[in-house]
């Protein structure tokens, strides 16, 4: 409990439920919300969160452009994986904000611009291979194709690099639907992280952690005289520097209202 109350956390774009279900599963104190515009993702969500007896966890289908139903009411808010494909990112970030309480945390997973940039680059080739006039059906499999047999696949090198041997992910290269929605996503894009941090101020967010990478920041140099001058950086600039070091594929970032932390 927070505060005297309930912690309430929302899954924003939760899909299947995956995320929503596995947390609901753990914490059972934990009042989950899971939101997605997909009515037959919604539904598969509902059916395993039955199959599996879990009573903490609702979902609602809702579209991340319009104002969420849960104004300053939410402790936590996830976002993983989902505002890189909506149509007006800041639209979707503001409202996500504003059903935060004042001292609310908003994870964020998002793609990143240097990491991606060769896979962005695969995938205007394949939609000038494309053209305007392919099925459905047909660009899925064209995809596949593009995928594993251009330049003896090339582009899910670009995609995934090392990883790609990674079991989770020779799992899902045999998914259509996640070869699909990595290279037909038809809205994708794609930022840095100064432009991320400039896009949560806007939104009245802050970058408080960014998630995922070492906690000896030092580790990253083989110099005491470049680390040196990296901590004289502003902790902006910090971030920007870290971007431009490490190039990620995406970022993982807390973010806290701007309200609360001036508080």
């Amino acid at each position: 409990e927070k505060k005297g109350k309930q912690i309430r956390v929302l899954d924003a774009g939760c899909g299947t439920g995956n995320t929503s279900i596995a947390l609901a599963r753990q914490y059972k104190n934990v009042e989950f919300v899971g939101l997605d515009n997909s009515a037959a993702s919604l539904e598969k969500a509902r059916q395993e969160a039955e199959q599996q007896q879990i009573r903490n966890l609702s979902f609602l289908r809702w579209d991340l452009m319009n104002p969420v139903p849960y104004d300053g009411k939410l402790d936590i808010v996830l976002c993983l994986g989902v505002l890189h494909h909506t149509a007006n990112m800041a639209r979707a970030l503001c409202n996500l904000r504003n059903c935060l309480d004042t001292y609310g945390d908003l994870y964020l997973w998002i793609y990143g611009r240097h990491g991606r940039h060769r896979h962005s680059l695969n995938v205007r080739l394949l939609a000038m291979l494309l053209g305007t006039g392919a099925r459905t059906a047909a660009a899925s499999a064209l995809a596949m194709e593009f995928a594993f047999n251009v330049d003896n696949g090339a582009p899910l090198d670009d995609l995934l690099g090392r990883n790609r041997l990674d079991p989770v992910h020779r799992i899902a290269l045999k998914d259509p639907v996640w070869i699909a929605d990595q290279f037909l996503n038809p809205h994708e894009t794609l930022l840095d992280l100064e432009e991320l941090t400039g896009l949560a101020t806007a939104c009245g967010l802050e970058i408080e952690q960014l998630l995922g990478i070492r906690d000896d920041l030092s580790s990253y140099f083989n110099s005491a005289a470049l680390y040196g001058r990296f901590t004289k950086l502003s902790g902006e600039d910090r971030l920007i520097a870290l971007d431009l070091l490490l190039k990620p594929e995406r970022y993982f970032v807390l973010l806290r209202n701007r309200s609360g932390l001036g508080a």
